[in-house]
């Protein structure tokens, strides 16, 4: 168990370590280069941290991607449940926010808005969701049920690390909601897979126009995509095979 967490942190520290100095190098080029901070030079920035990430983690085989416990036969509906649950938790997400913090979302649109060019889409879109994935459901997640950890709390504490990744206060509540959700798929499944389908899509669709809808709209959403969600939920707890445990033994967890 030491072993196990020992590596764990090892990895995760690797994780940060690769995804921070392109970012610092970044930062100081724009200070040498314009002397205050270019967002296209961070695009790149981050988009070389992750890319990084996804290859160095992958290559080595530091986390594996495998479709786990998911049948062969269930890839595909997989993928379109994964599609759904992105979809739902989006909407779920928007209106909670345009009905009861309208402020602090328009704060975070003005911040999606900086995600442009093939760098901001590629980072933002693609690479940062894998990357994400790999190093808070893969490294962190995976490492903690391998110590025997609770998988209550193992999950509970890759969706906080996951939320102090994101800005404060509704990005960090609802980062750790998400975290949760794509955490416990994680378990379920013993598959990164679902989780980088469903970060992909969600970051994918933020983009997504809602300044005209009206509250009654945002209510018959909100009810709808919450149905949606727990009929994905539902699905993923229904198809795939439960385990008390992780299983260490078939080495397709990650």
């Amino acid at each position: 168990m030491k072993k196990e967490l020992w590596r764990t942190i090892k990895l995760f520290l690797l994780w940060w370590l690769l995804f921070l100095v392109p970012l610092i190098v970044g930062i100081v080029i724009c200070l040498i280069v314009s002397k205050q901070i270019d967002f296209g030079i961070l695009d790149w920035s981050m988009l070389t941290g992750n890319l990084l990430i996804v290859v160095v983690f992958l290559s080595k085989r530091y986390v594996k991607l495998s479709f786990g416990r998911i049948e062969r036969r269930m890839v595909w509906p997989m993928v379109g449940m994964s599609v759904l649950i992105a979809t739902a938790y989006l909407f779920v997400e928007e209106s909670v926010g345009q009905l009861f913090f309208p402020e602090i979302l328009q704060e975070m649109a003005e911040d999606n808005s900086t995600i442009s060019g093939i760098s901001g889409i590629l980072y933002g879109c693609i690479f940062g969701p894998a990357a994400e994935e790999i190093g808070f459901r893969g490294v962190l997640l995976g490492g903690l049920l391998k110590t025997r950890c609770r998988p209550w709390l193992a999950i509970l504490i890759s969706a906080i690390a996951f939320g102090l990744l994101h800005k404060f206060p509704l990005a960090f509540f609802g980062s750790i909601i998400f975290g949760i959700i794509v955490g416990w798929l994680y378990w379920r499944t013993g598959s990164i897979i679902p989780g980088i389908i469903i970060h992909i899509v969600n970051n994918s669709l933020t983009a997504i126009d809602t300044t005209g809808w009206n509250n009654t709209t945002f209510i018959i959403i909100l009810v709808v995509s919450l149905l949606l969600l727990a009929f994905g939920l539902w699905w993923f707890g229904k198809k795939c095979k439960f385990a008390d445990e992780f299983d260490k033994t078939k080495n397709n967890s990650l």
